[in-house]
Order: structure tokens, then C-alpha cells, then sequence
């Protein structure tokens, strides 16, 4: 993983091998929304969030980039980068694969 400028809440995932997005995200039952072939926006913890496949499409990508747009609208407030490393957390035991260091 990269880490942007520490301000940023966006995080840069290289993968092992080729994951689709959506079919992660439905595996693990978050709610998502196709924006177009590369870009995803997904309701998780309450929080909106765009992945977008860098490397490929959101059905097929080695790649992807997570911003946080809304954070949880709830009271109880999560960190932004834990709440993003928890979503690819998901989505990586959801697929069998790892991050690339």
C-alpha cells in the first residue's frame, strides 16, 4: 500500500493478482453503485466511498485507489483511514488476494 499526503483520505492498493471490485463487494454484501467501468461508489459503515480500478476495470484490476467522499454519518466516528483499511480488508478476503508492499 501507499500512503498519499497524510491530509488525504485516499489510499493506493497494488494487488498480487486481478480482483473484480464488484464481485467483492457483493461476495461481502456492501452496497455499491457502478458509476462506469472504472469507478465505483459504495455505502460502507454509513460512509461513501469511490474505488476506482487504476490498473484495468472495477471487474478486472490489479489496481485501485479508495477515497473517502462522506464520512460515517453517525455519531460514533470512525478514523478515515481505518475505515478505508477495513473495507480492502474485506474485499482482499473476499477475492484471496494480498496487497503488494
Amino acid at each position: 500500500m501507499k500512503d498519499d499526503d497524510e491530509d488525504d483520505v485516499v489510499r493506493q492498493y497494488e494487488l498480487a493478482s486481478v480482483i473484480d471490485l464488484r464481485e467483492a463487494l457483493a461476495a461481502a454484501a456492501i452496497d455499491f453503485l457502478d458509476v462506469d467501468n472504472e469507478r465505483t461508489v459504495v455505502i460502507y459503515q454509513s460512509a461513501i466511498i469511490m474505488l476506482t480500478a487504476t490498473d484495468g476495470t472495477a471487474t478486472a484490476t490489479r489496481a485501485f485507489d479508495v477515497e473517502l467522499w462522506e464520512p460515517p454519518a453517525e455519531k460514533v466516528r470512525h478514523e478515515p483511514t481505518e475505515l478505508l483499511t477495513t473495507l480492502v480488508e474485506e474485499l482482499l478476503t473476499m477475492t484471496g488476494t494480498s496487497p503488494i508492499e
